[in-house]
């Protein structure tokens, strides 16, 4: 994979948002998928200053070879680049294999550990996430540009944002940012914020006709051994916490009028195909519409919004001269 348009815009939110480019590590050489036309448009639209100099070496690759995103990323104020990838058919800086650890001197190193599409080709995804994950420096960042849905045979997996809600904790150091889901067929996607399945107390569902793509932004806060405890479905965990509670002698469930006395007599002997259209009718009410309309689950960023937020102390770099 690599950085097209949508994810070109992320990335300069992110660095209005403060994240630091210093010292960047992608997983995988990162392709640049954008016309120069839209790439003006888009520095333009989130104020990021850049000479036409800098804008034109984005561009510059030779004939017939692909274009890179390193000197995108030198605009974004990066200093320091590598590419890691277990072979070196696309010129990565570093050759390892994402299953097994880094060396213990690039622990902490890094400010931006950059997955462009690469983490969903690991077997061992817990493991390679965990491995990047530890090479994050405290105050940087982890982003992941990865297939939410719809992209079957893509990679070994897709994802879902309650992976990375119950990821990105205290616990395993991070403290999450952001998660949006876009269009993947869509050059210019409108992005949907989405609401963590803990504080709704229901699953996000979703049944979309397009491929989605999800963005998301993690900070490191703290050194600390990453999935010591392994993290839980939070739905799950919530039924698992309120059936202990009600299986407690004092709580349990004592039915005081002759409708529930009624219902629960009655209950057992309901024919299947009443249960499911009760449930069915229960689901539907409680979730929503499986789609990116439902406001319970996803809310519709303006561009607007994305275009004027900033971080309250931005270290994005101010000295650029001919700013377009």
């Amino acid at each position: 994979m690599g950085l097209e348009l949508n994810s070109i815009k992320f990335l300069l939110w992110a660095k209005n948002l403060g994240v630091s480019f210093q010292r960047t590590l992608t997983l995988g050489r990162q392709n640049f998928y954008c016309s120069p036309a839209k790439f003006r448009r888009a520095l333009q639209d989130f104020a990021i200053p850049a000479t036409t100099e800098q804008i034109d070496r984005c561009f510059q690759h030779d004939l017939f070879t692909p274009l890179y995103a390193d000197e995108f990323l030198r605009l974004l104020g990066a200093q320091e680049t590598a590419s890691v990838d277990r072979s070196d058919f696309e010129g990565a800086t570093l050759l390892h294999d994402l299953n097994d650890r880094f060396a213990d001197q690039m622990r902490g190193h890094f400010d931006l550990v950059l997955d462009g599409g690469t983490l969903e080709h690991i077997f061992n995804y817990p493991a390679a996430l965990r491995h990047c994950m530890e090479v994050v420096r405290i105050g940087g960042h982890f982003i992941a540009i990865t297939p939410a849905a719809g992209l079957m045979g893509h990679g070994f997996y897709q994802f879902s944002p309650e992976l990375f809600f119950r990821v990105f904790t205290a616990e395993n150091g991070f403290a999450l940012r952001k998660i949006v889901l876009f269009d993947a067929l869509k050059e210019q996607s409108a992005f949907y914020e989405v609401n963590d399945p803990d504080r709704t107390g229901q699953r996000g569902d979703l049944r979309m006709a397009s491929p989605l793509f999800m963005i998301v932004l993690a900070r490191k806060i703290a050194e600390v051994p990453v999935f010591a405890i392994p993290p839980q479905q939070s739905d799950y965990t919530a039924v698992w916490t309120s059936r202990q509670k009600n299986n407690a002698p004092e709580n349990a469930f004592i039915p005081s009028s002759w409708w529930q006395k009624l219902r629960m007599k009655v209950n057992p002997y309901w024919p299947w195909w009443l249960r499911r259209w009760r449930d069915n009718l229960r689901y539907r009410w409680r979730q929503g519409a499986p789609n990116l309309s439902n406001r319970r689950h996803f809310r519709k960023l303006s561009f607007k919004e994305i275009f004027r937020e900033r971080a309250a102390s931005s270290d994005g770099d101010a000295n650029a001269a001919d700013v377009i």
